[in-house]
């Protein structure tokens, strides 16, 4: 507890030094004024700043919420007018507001751990998801609010884990409405529900088919509860359309500038090298020159958004059917007995008929289908290797004391898998730290980030 407490300061102190504000600090800032200040018709066609919003209606709402607080700090920030605005107390009030957001982070990997194991484990758990250097980078120095959404995906894998699925559920429909990168996680949710929940087997009855079609609609009343409460206000309001060209801009290229780690960073380092050799000439824009935009491949061939996506299920395949053969189809297992006193309070009846989904598996699974999206999606963002990272060493640290189930080489493969996460958001620190002038300091900052990284295994 100690600890956390040290690490919850040290988010702190970076807060007054104020070293670096990223382009997103003024994309957060611009979304507080536009929810504030204008109607919600206008939201979603606002273009005064090239930074519109483009994140689902919760987290819009999620902004006008967080407005209401910052009309006491600073007014000014409020103005859709003042573009790049950063005053002492804008600054103060929006890293202050990231801080207070790790909160659901501790609150999440700490029920994911104590689910999995014992109170002192989740306790552990919470540690390990807060000291990730990977996500202070990402948050508490270029600004995002990764912490907060990973809670609520860390609370919901802890529910579904439990076996309280239709509030997984609902969080899990939730968190989609916040941030449309937990698509990524959307094959692994569906695979697991319907196999295991909806107990869905196939090659049996007169249809070919089993399946319990009263948890089939129940869970997807949940749903669809949720996205209609997330999308009415926008779809009453005529932004329906407009919104989902925010949300899906497939004209951002197959690769973000600083490039993600991924299969087409490969790619396109190999167009590179063949175009070096004299096979073809550089065509369009350059897919390093930090703009956001398609371009053509010089000798390779030029790979549009369908091709991606098929890829990614046709890499999915082997994970869904590994996630069906391991979970017990619901409906071949008869209900526990009902229970009475604190047991039946923390487990409700009707949640009963979900099978145990095994010590940290369900969290595995989840990592493992974020690793596939970020592998093979497009336009993937070096930071969203964070989805996997996080609930990976989350489940290896809930499940790790000496009886645990997870084995050493896993352990091993989750350490190892955060330093490489941590060298791939490199790039999003400010250039004069991440790459200063002078061999030697840059190898310093380097230096420390593996020592940093590899002292928190």
């Amino acid at each position: 507890m100690a600890v956390s407490v040290q690490i919850v300061l040290l988010r702190l102190a970076l807060i007054p030094l104020d070293l670096y504000r990223s382009t997103d600090f003024e994309v957060h800032r611009n979304w507080l004024a536009i929810t504030h200040s204008l109607p919600l018709s206008s939201w979603y066609y606002e273009e005064a700043s090239p930074w519109t919003l483009d994140y689902p209606p919760l987290f819009a709402a999620f902004e006008w919420v967080l407005s209401q607080a910052a009309a006491f700090a600073d007014p000014e920030m409020l103005r859709v007018a003042n573009l790049e605005y950063a005053s002492w107390a804008t600054v103060v009030f929006q890293r202050c507001s990231v801080v207070a957001g790790d909160l659901l982070l501790v609150l999440g990997a700490r029920r994911l751990g104590s689910t999995l194991g014992s109170s002192a484990q989740g306790w552990s758990t919470a540690l390990l998801a807060l000291v990730g250097p990977g996500l202070l980078i990402v948050d508490h120095v270029h600004f995002q609010y990764n912490g907060m959404l990973f809670g609520v995906l860390l609370f919901s894998i802890a529910d579904l884990e439990a076996g309280r699925i239709y509030r997984g559920a609902a969080l899990f429909a939730a968190l989609l409405n916040m941030k449309q990168i937990f698509l990524y996680l959307a094959p692994v949710y569906f695979v697991f529900l319907l196999r295991g929940h909806c107990g869905c087997v196939f090659g049996v009855g007169p249809l070919g088919i089993r399946l319990n079609f009263g948890n089939l609609v129940r869970l997807g009343l949940t749903v669809l509860a949720v996205f209609a409460l997330a999308w009415l206000p926008i779809l009453a309001t005529g932004q329906g359309m407009q919104m989902v060209s925010r949300l899906f801009p497939f004209g951002r290229g197959l690769t973000h500038a600083y490039w993600a780690p991924n299969v087409w960073a490969l790619y396109n380092t190999a167009d590179r090298v063949l175009a070096k050799l004299g096979f073809g000439a550089q065509q369009g824009a350059s897919s390093t020159a930090g703009f956001a935009e398609v371009y053509e491949s010089s000798v390779l061939w030029t790979v549009p958004p369908k091709a991606t996506f098929a890829l990614t299920l046709l890499a999915y395949a082997p994970l869904a059917r590994l996630i069906w053969r391991q979970t017990a189809p619901s409906s071949s297992l008869p209900l526990p007995p009902a229970s009475s006193g604190a047991d039946a309070a923390a487990k409700p009846r009707e949640f009963a008929a979900m099978p145990e989904a095994g010590r940290g598996r369900f969290a595995l699974y989840a990592a493992l289908g974020s690793a596939i999206s970020f592998a093979c999606g497009w336009h993937v963002h070096e930071k969203a290797i964070l989805m996997v990272t996080v609930p990976l060493i989350a489940a290896v640290s809930a499940v790790g004391g000496p009886e645990g189930g997870v084995g050493d080489e896993l352990r091993q493969a989750a350490e190892a898998f955060s330093v490489i996460g941590t060298f791939s958001v490199l790039p999003l620190l400010p250039q004069r730290c991440a790459q200063p002038r002078g061999g030697s300091r840059s190898w310093r900052n380097w230096s420390g980030t593996v020592v940093w990284t590899v002292a928190h295994r």
